[in-house]
């Protein structure tokens, strides 16, 4: 990860900002493998732009933040670019007490001259989000091969959006290809986040167990990577997995692990679907999950379930989709389990990264003797005493 703290970037103060995304469509050109998205039930319906008129001026006026972030999300929305220009320019014609940006979601292969001059202009309050999955054999295998196009459309994207993370997904099919992937994305000198796909993308338990394996090997290929460039962040979230709580000992009595929720769909995070129904986020919607909207108080659990996540050591790191829990168990707090193997890997990856580069600093003249240097030693006591203790 180039010279900046991705964490820095993405932290926002809780309730800051409220999120509202705008489902311009379900039709997208690409089909994806590792997609949430049901692609047999996407369709070509658009968005009309009353229905996002509507949505925009509602949580404008509505108190609240002070700071609203409108995505435009899909399917690919600059499959409609048009709604997009035409929102955006009703939008400026009204005047706003609340700061605002838009966001747009795109695969970044439609990135024509008209879409690009436009973007331009706009610069100033849309901002582009891209997905690139790594070296060409790992994202043509899964994005449709779409790599050339993405990466015809790259250097305009980073010249105008530099500081905004690529996202970078990997699932079963892609990882074998895992540390070349990263090394790839490092050596483009990009920002990016890379993230294992959620879902039960594994086959079988039999399959799983050997890819599970594979994972081990090029995490720890990454582990090494990142030990012999230490003027690289470790990508996120894969190997930046550690624990923030390790070596604060009063950490478990002050945070009970009967937590309410873990992500702010709900809260902070809105969706309006194509036909103006609104949802706690884009994971809820009927096309995605094949059910229902689930009940008022979606994510607003008291506890988790099942019971083995609760006794879990890593339940306070670990991360988990409301929306997805609503897909596959009914209950945003009963928590989907298909990745718990997977981020263990992660987890022991980052501990050992983490306490290699402590190590280094501890050895080297970047730390003198004092309080910086005991708070690494009692860091690296801690993921010992982590590590010695299976997960």
């Amino acid at each position: 990860m180039p010279i900046i703290n991705i964490k820095e970037i993405n932290n926002k103060k809780p309730g800051s900002v409220l999120i509202v995304s705008l489902t311009v469509t379900s039709n997208c050109n690409l089909n994806c493998k590792y997609c949430y998205e049901k692609h047999t039930l996407r369709n070509k319906e658009v968005m009309d732009i009353s229905v996002a008129r509507d949505a925009i001026t509602h949580y404008m006026e509505k108190e609240g933040p002070e700071m609203i972030e409108f995505d435009f999300f899909g399917g690919e929305p600059l499959l409609h670019f048009n709604f997009i220009r035409e929102t955006v320019d009703w939008f400026h014609t009204r005047p706003w007490n609340k700061k605002h940006v838009f966001f747009i979601c795109s695969n970044g292969t439609i990135l024509n001259d008209e879409i690009q001059d436009w973007l331009v202009e706009n610069r100033g309050c849309v901002q582009l989000g891209l997905s690139l999955d790594g070296c060409k054999t790992a994202h043509d295998l899964c994005r449709s091969n779409s790599y050339d196009l993405v990466m015809k459309n790259l250097p305009f994207f980073r010249k105008y959006w530099p500081h905004q993370p690529v996202k970078m997904t990997v699932c079963s099919d892609t990882i074998p290809y895992l540390a070349e992937s990263i090394a790839a994305m490092e050596e483009m000198g990009i920002l990016f986040t890379a993230n294992l796909a959620f879902e039960n993308h594994w086959a079988d338990e039999e399959n799983k167990k050997k890819l599970l394996e594979i994972y081990e090997e090029q995490l720890s290929l990454l582990v090494d990577y990142y030990d012999a460039r230490l003027h690289l962040y470790p990508v996120s979230p894969i190997l930046t997995a550690v624990p923030d709580y390790l070596g604060i000992p009063s950490y478990e009595e002050k945070n009970p692990k009967k937590i309410k929720r873990f992500c702010g769909a709900g809260h902070e995070m809105v969706t309006i679907d194509v036909d103006g129904s609104r949802y706690p986020c884009h994971r809820f919607i009927p096309w995605v999950t094949q059910k229902e909207l689930p009940i008022e108080n979606a994510n607003c659990q008291e506890a988790w379930k099942p019971d083995e996540c609760n006794k879990c050591r890593l339940i306070h790191s670990c991360p988990t989709c409301a929306g997805y829990n609503w897909e596959i168990n009914g209950d945003t707090g009963h928590r989907t389990t298909f990745h718990c193997d997977s981020f263990k890997l992660e987890t022991k990856a980052s501990c050992l990264l983490e306490w290699k580069r402590l190590h280094r600093k501890l050895n080297s003249i970047e730390l003198k003797p004092g309080e910086e240097t005991n708070k690494a030693n009692t860091r690296i006591n801690a993921i010992d005493e982590f590590l010695s203790n299976p997960i």
